[in-house]
């Protein structure tokens, strides 16, 4: 086993289910804790300080009601989104490696505000790799549900409700930088969305037919075609659901656990990787904490982990 040598590994707890259309995914980054992540960092002997969790912001019972139209949720949501932007902001700034667990995914606007603030105030532009079987490139015009996890990808790039824009203080991820890996669930209006800004998609489809291993390549290249830094955020209902069942929007025919670790093992190779969003674990949903696990396993990977 060979161990690539990286920053200090900074665990953020994002404890968030507001975003989406059930319970159970706030209790995600503590069913990632419970799988084993500090022994793992440690026999893998990386220095790391895990920074618990941000106030949980699960759904009140009973829920609100929300006319057709409104995203649900907003200011609260926002708020917390704006905690996870300084914590994650506070990471970079003492030369850390933040490590965001999720949490439904719409905790990735505030990550990655954070991430494109440091890096605009270092003169570079991050690169953004999203993998997920969904675009999220929803906005408050087109979103059929209103749950703001449908949307961050969208805002990242300067699209959607301006509250959630305002967070990046005008530094926004390049669309022309950014990969979407796994993709196989797109609304009608994403889709229009997706080639009207010039993302790179690679669907289920893609990957069938030139590989992942060149789908690997062709993302870091395209997120990083000057070795520029890339923050993945990595939702596991991209993965076939026969390996994550425990999460809140699963899809069938997703990308193997074995597909996903060489993501993972070729982004930890280049060096490039500073920052991860790990999202969507969902215990409640789960059987015997298995996508928690498995969740650890690839973060492992992420983290520099290598067999030979």
């Amino acid at each position: 086993m060979r161990i690539r040598k990286s920053k200090v590994i900074e665990i953020i707890g994002a404890p968030i289910s507001l975003g989406s259309a059930g319970k159970g995914a706030s209790l995600g980054p503590d069913a990632i804790r419970i799988a084993g992540l500090q022994k793992c960092l440690h026999y893998l002997t990386l220095e790391y300080v895990d920074s618990g969790n941000l106030p949980s912001l699960e759904e009140p019972y009973p829920p609100k009601y929300f006319p057709p139209g409104e995203i649900k949720y907003l200011d609260e949501i926002y708020d917390f989104l704006a905690l996870l932007k300084d914590k994650v902001y506070e990471s970079f700034k003492k030369d850390h490696f933040p490590l965001v667990l999720g949490g439904d995914h719409s905790l990735a606007i505030g990550s990655l505000a954070a991430t494109a603030k440091f890096y605009a105030e270092q003169g570079q532009k991050p690169g953004l790799i999203w993998f997920d079987a969904h675009a999220d490139c929803n906005t408050e015009a087109t979103s059929l549900s209103g749950n703001i996890h449908g949307m961050p990808l969208a805002v990242a790039i300067g699209y959607g409700n301006k509250k959630l824009l305002s967070l990046f203080e005008g530094q926004f991820f390049d669309p022309l930088r950014t990969v979407i890996m796994g993709v196989r669930s797109v609304d009608p209006d994403e889709a229009k969305f997706l080639d009207e800004v010039g993302l790179q998609v690679f669907t289920m489809k893609d990957i069938d037919e030139i590989g992942m291993m060149q789908a690997i390549k062709q993302a870091i290249k395209k997120a990083s075609p000057k070795n520029n830094p890339i923050h993945l955020s990595f939702d596991v209902d991209g993965l076939d659901t026969t390996a994550a069942p425990g999460t809140g929007t699963p899809v069938m025919g997703g990308i193997t656990l074995r597909e996903a670790h060489l993501l993972l093992e070729m982004l930890a190779e280049t060096n490039l990787l500073t920052s991860m969003d790990m999202v969507e674990v969902n215990p409640i949903l789960d059987y015997r904490n298995q996508t928690a696990a498995i969740a650890l396993s690839l973060l492992e990977s992420a983290l520099g982990k290598v067999i030979y």
